[in-house]
């Protein structure tokens, strides 16, 4: 399974690769008749001038935040959040309910103490042990 994992990082790593590499070539490509529609809007690869390179700048620099620290953080806070608090509540019932239960319970749990201190045999629990070989 390690295997099939590492394959496919590696075939995933290599398609971002030529698609990184494809986008370049088409950015590079300078001739005039290249283009392309989207939504019955042209847009024509061979002028692109520093508004261009500074949008794509900063649509890139926008989405790499989101990705960031955007979108952990409303996992952290949306998700985990709630679990944690949740999980605190239960807990503290919990161990409230173990604690009245300890007090109301002391008495006969300090009887049943005393009655083993004083039933239980001594003579079988200072007796040796007798020791048999391995075979």
């Amino acid at each position: 399974m390690k295997t099939l994992f590492k394959i496919l990082f590696i075939c995933t790593a290599l398609m971002v690769l030529a698609a990184m590499f494809g986008g370049f070539a088409l950015l590079q490509h300078h001739s005039p008749d290249m283009h392309i529609v989207v939504n019955d809007e042209e847009i024509f690869l061979g002028s692109s001038g520093f508004g261009d390179w500074l949008g794509a700048s900063i649509g890139l620099f926008v989405g790499g935040a989101v990705c960031l620290v955007v979108l952990p953080l409303v996992l952290l806070l949306g998700v985990a959040l709630p679990l944690l608090i949740v999980g605190g509540l239960l807990a503290l019932v919990v161990f409230g309910l173990l604690g009245v239960g300890a007090v109301l319970g002391s008495p006969l749990i300090l009887l049943a103490l005393l009655l083993f201190v004083v039933l239980r045999n001594r003579r079988a629990a200072l007796a040796p042990t007798p020791k048999t070989d391995p075979v």
